[in-house]
């Protein structure tokens, strides 16, 4: 090929690179690879996405929501975006742009999903349920965010 065309992933990986103050300081040196972090929330992220598709009525019923199609549908939306993260992180098998890119884009989805629970909380008939499931959403949001300061500061 005589010249590299820029994907969506690694003009996304430059741009968060670009923009972003270095926030590497900050973040904690952990023993666990970079690549084997990503993969797991990958991992994770299909894992997520298929009980969001497979079983939405069980997770509305675990955040306490009434148990909707509209509810459902929304669920399903979410499963599918889980996946296709899962998946744009382990088609790579060692840290780059692309993969910096797909755990970045797990941040972002990260922050919908914590929006559309801050939206369901008003809603919820099972409080501390919901509660436990929050706090798993952004413990897995902070995992997510430090593996990608991790990438970005290693592909600097």
């Amino acid at each position: 090929m005589l010249f590299h065309q820029e994907t969506y992933g690694e003009k996304v990986g430059r741009n968060v690179r670009e923009h972003l103050p270095d926030v590497s300081r900050y973040l904690p040196d952990v023993d666990i690879d970079d690549t084997t972090a990503a993969r797991g929330l990958g991992w994770a992220s299909i894992g997520i996405g298929l009980a969001e598709i497979a079983a939405p009525r069980q997770v509305n019923e675990m955040l306490g929501l009434e148990d909707t199609p509209d509810q459902r549908g929304t669920l399903r939306i979410f499963g599918v975006r889980e996946i296709c993260q899962g998946i744009s992180i382990l088609s790579e098998s060692r840290a780059n742009e692309k993969m910096e890119a797909g755990v970045w884009a797990r941040v972002a989805g990260d922050m919908i999903d914590n929006v559309a629970l801050g939206m369901a909380a008003r809603k919820t008939k099972k409080p501390f349920s919901f509660a436990a499931v929050a706090a798993s959403v952004l413990a897995i949001g902070l995992a997510d965010m430090l593996t990608a300061g991790r990438l970005t500061r290693r592909l600097m």
